[in-house]
């Protein structure tokens, strides 16, 4: 039985289904990820895994990215700096297991648990009415 880390909650709406359902992967990737991590397979594994995590949040922030532009966002340069944030202290998480038995500790499932539904409720709340 799966278990979940991350549960999807209305409280993470942002009132667009586009970007509800792109967090909602986000957070299904999280939780495979937490349940890979649980059966303890096999490192090839987790770094699929990890690779999914950092091309879908790309993707992801393009699609804010984009919407940002269309609607003329004033806060976007801020929420995008955020995006450059996220990705450089993922990349620091991912080159720590470079050459390595690649083991995920709780500590990074909890930094991507954490930065998800922070940047979610407190940034990314901010442009509901906007897009």
């Amino acid at each position: 039985m799966a278990k979940e880390l991350l549960l999807w909650s209305q409280a993470y709406s942002v009132n667009n289904d586009e970007i509800d359902a792109q967090h909602k992967k986000l957070i299904d990737l999280i939780n495979l990820l937490y349940n890979v991590y649980l059966d303890q397979k096999h490192e090839t594994e987790i770094k699929n895994i990890i690779d999914q995590i950092k091309q879908y949040s790309l993707y992801h922030f393009k699609t804010e990215e984009t919407f940002f532009k269309i609607k003329n966002y004033k806060n976007s340069a801020e929420h995008i700096k955020l995006h450059q944030s996220f990705i450089e202290e993922f990349e620091e998480i991912l080159k720590s297991y470079n050459g390595l038995n690649l083991v995920i500790t709780m500590k990074t499932m909890t930094f991507l648990q954490r930065w998800l539904t922070n940047h979610i409720l407190k940034e990314d709340k901010k442009y509901i009415g906007f897009i």
